[in-house]
C-alpha cells in the first residue's frame, strides 16, 4: 500500500492496473460478473461481458443500474431525481409540523432512504418508497450482502462451510424477481438474467455513498458555520424566489457549492482502504520494481487528507477549490473520490448531480443544527 501522489497517478492511470482478482471471490456466481466484480478491461470497456456461458453486453449492465454514461441520459433523469426530493421534502415538513417547528431527523439514515429511492427509480424502473415507509428491510439485505462480501474476501472459504447461512434470504429473491419481469415487459428489452439483478443489486449500497457524502457534507457545515453561511447566500442568490427550480444546469453553475462537495469528499473520503490492483507482469513504478502477480493498493484516502500535499489537510476550507483562494490551492492532481483511470467510477457524474440536487434543497429549504449535547 502506497500514498505517494506519483505513485498512486502511475498505478491508477499511466499503468491502469487491473482489479486483484479479491473481486472474483464476491460474485455470487463464477460466470456473471457486475461493474464491481468484472476485472476484464475490454469487457469494462462495453465490448462484451467476460463470462463465457451467460452472455449479456455490459451496455445492458451500465444501463440497468448505472445510467450516467451520457450528460443527456442523465439530464432525462433529473425529474425522477426531483420527484424523490419532493418526497422528501414532504416527510421532513410533516415531522417539523408535529414537532411544532424543528424536528430531530437521523439524516444519515433518511438520506440512505433517500438515494436508494432515487438509485431503484432511476436504475430499475421502480421506486422502493422507503422515504415515505422508512422500511429498512431491503437495504438491510442489500447491505448485508456487502458485509458478507467483505467476510469472503477475508475469509474466502466460509461459503463452502455448510453451517453458515447465506447472506440473502426469500425478500431479495422477491425484490429481484419483480425487477426481471418488469425489464423484460419492456419493448425491445435485452435479454438478461436473475443471476444479473442479483450481481448488480449489491450497487443499491452505492448509494450509500451518496447518501454518507451528502450527511459528511452537512456535518461539516454546521460544524463550521462560517462556510454554511457562505453557501446559504450563494444559494439564496442563485434562487430568490420559492417557486425558483432547482436544476441540474443551475445547482452545477455554483461555484462554492462544488467547492464544499470537493471539500468535504477530500477532507471525509468515502474510500477508506487502498483500492486493490493486480500486476500482470514485473513493472517499474518510480524506481520500485514490482514483481509479477503483486497485488498493489493506491490508498486514495490517506493521499487526500496528507498534511504534505494539502495545507491544513484537518481542516474544512472549501476556498482552496476557488480561484481567488490566496492560501495554497487545491492539488487536482491528488483528488481522487472517484478513483482514476480506466476503472473511475461509471457514476461519478450521477453522484455529483444529485448531490448537489440533496445539499440546496435542504439548505435552501431548512434550518440545520447539532442535536443539543
Amino acid at each position: 500500500m502506497f500514498e505517494e501522489k506519483s505513485l498512486i497517478k502511475k498505478t491508477l492511470i499511466d499503468k491502469d492496473f487491473v482489479k486483484a482478482p479479491v473481486y472474483e471471490t464476491v460474485r455470487i456466481h463464477p460466470n456473471v460478473t457486475s461493474l464491481i466484480t468484472e476485472r476484464d478491461r475490454a469487457a469494462y470497456r462495453q465490448k462484451v461481458n467476460a463470462a463465457p456461458h451467460l452472455k449479456i453486453s455490459m451496455l445492458t449492465q451500465r444501463r440497468l443500474i448505472s445510467p450516467g454514461f451520457s450528460i443527456s441520459y442523465l439530464n432525462g433523469l433529473e425529474p425522477l431525481m426531483k420527484g424523490c426530493l419532493d418526497v422528501l421534502e414532504r416527510c421532513l415538513n410533516k415531522e417539523c409540523e408535529k414537532a411544532g417547528g424543528y424536528a430531530v431527523i437521523n439524516m444519515s439514515q433518511m438520506l440512505g432512504n433517500l438515494t436508494s429511492d432515487v438509485t431503484s427509480a432511476t436504475s430499475f424502473g421502480g421506486y422502493f418508497g422507503l422515504v415515505e415507509s422508512n422500511d429498512m428491510k431491503m437495504k438491510n439485505m442489500v447491505m448485508d450482502r456487502l458485509k458478507r462480501a467483505a467476510l469472503d474476501v477475508q475469509l474466502p472459504f466460509i461459503k463452502y462451510l455448510p453451517f453458515v447461512p447465506p447472506s440473502q434470504g426469500e425478500g431479495l429473491n422477491d425484490i429481484i424477481d419483480n425487477i426481471v419481469a418488469t425489464r423484460k415487459s419492456e419493448k425491445n428489452s435485452e435479454t438478461f438474467t436473475h443471476l444479473h439483478v442479483r450481481e448488480e443489486m449489491s450497487l443499491i449500497a452505492g448509494a450509500d455513498t451518496t447518501s454518507t457524502t451528502a450527511a459528511f457534507t452537512l456535518l461539516l457545515l454546521v460544524h463550521n458555520q462560517d462556510k454554511l453561511k457562505k453557501l446559504v447566500e450563494e444559494i439564496d442568490s442563485a434562487f430568490p424566489s420559492k417557486t425558483d427550480s432547482i436544476t441540474f444546469a443551475k445547482t452545477q453553475d455554483l461555484p462554492y457549492l462544488n467547492a464544499v462537495i470537493n471539500e468535504s469528499m477530500r477532507r471525509m473520503p468515502i474510500v477508506a482502504m487502498g483500492l486493490a490492483r493486480w500486476t500482470e507482469k514485473p513493472s517499474i513504478i518510480s524506481g520500485y520494481e514490482i514483481p509479477a502477480d503483486t497485488i498493489v493498493s493506491p490508498a486514495i484516502g490517506q493521499l487526500m487528507r496528507d498534511p504534505r500535499v494539502w495545507p491544513d489537510a484537518e481542516k474544512f476550507i472549501p476556498e482552496r477549490w476557488l480561484e481567488a483562494y490566496k492560501g495554497v490551492e487545491a492539488d487536482k492532481k491528488a483528488f481522487y473520490p472517484f478513483s482514476s483511470g480506466s476503472r473511475i467510477c461509471p457514476g461519478q457524474q450521477f453522484a455529483l448531480k444529485e448531490l448537489r440536487l440533496i445539499l440546496v434543497t435542504l439548505i435552501r429549504r431548512y434550518e440545520l443544527s447539532l442535536i443539543p449535547d
